[in-house]
């Protein structure tokens, strides 16, 4: 008896060691990992759902999001892209809306100057000129509602804002610094003052917002930069490079 009774007990040993992988794959956690606000962004889409069925799509939705982050982590422009794609109005518009809020962006404002510039997709570049200068950058909740209003994929807006200087996503920092690297400017010294802020840029207590552009229009005063929209050139430039670095 004693014989029969342990291959009994080593069956029983998998079944329970199995019961939790079992429970796992019924977790719609997927196999990607969330970043920025991707997962808040996620749950908030899901409360738009009547609690009663919230379990379902969950994991309808994750199914979804796996199939586009392709095994890589669940980003916030998926999201965005599921909201776009898949939720009908108005549930749509209210998830826009509360994505919009959460970085602290007035999202009335964001509204007003998308519906202020006429078109469609060929409009986009002229609305992120305008929420730069409204913004002094096109912030991610910006984006979101450009997306929606427009009827552009957040990928192709992505894509936009990181081939051109012109449009930065991140909050400027306390001195937006423009340096022209033309080459009269970089005959003055402008490459080596560009390579000290780009330093004193990186560092961690940083507080400059720096961009290299070609010409200032200031030829005949080389070298020429920009500090919060004011124009410094020659000895001036000098000087005021100067005092950012603390020399």
């Amino acid at each position: 008896m004693s014989a029969s009774k342990k291959p009994r007990g080593k069956k029983s040993a998998p079944d329970k060691a199995s019961s939790p992988a079992v429970a796992g794959a019924s977790q719609p956690a997927g196999q990607g990992a969330w970043t920025g606000s991707s997962r808040a962004m996620f749950e908030l889409m899901i409360k738009e759902v009547p609690e009663s069925l919230q379990d379902v799509f969950r994991v309808k939705l994750m199914d979804v999001l796996g199939q586009k982050a392709k095994g890589g982590p669940y980003q916030e422009s998926h999201v965005i892209e599921i909201v776009n794609e898949i939720v009908p109005e108005p549930f749509k518009s209210n998830i826009i809306k509360g994505f919009a809020t959460m970085g602290g962006v007035d999202i009335s404002v964001v509204e007003e100057i998308v519906a202020s510039i006429p078109g469609g997709q060929e409009s986009v570049p002229a609305v992120l000129h305008a929420l730069r200068g409204r913004f002094g950058c096109v912030p991610e909740e910006a984006l979101q509602v450009v997306s929606q209003k427009k009827n552009v994929f957040m990928s192709t807006l992505y894509r936009l804002v990181t081939s051109f200087q012109a449009f930065p996503t991140a909050t400027p920092k306390k001195y937006a610094v423009s340096v022209c690297d033309g080459t009269g400017c970089h005959l003055k010294g402008s490459g080596s003052m560009l390579h000290k802020l780009q330093e004193k840029a990186a560092a961690p207590d940083g507080n400059i917002t720096l961009e290299k552009v070609r010409c200032l229009g200031c030829c005949d005063l080389s070298p020429a930069v920009m500090v919060n929209g004011e124009l410094y050139s020659g000895d001036d430039a000098q000087a005021r490079i100067s005092e950012l670095l603390g020399e």
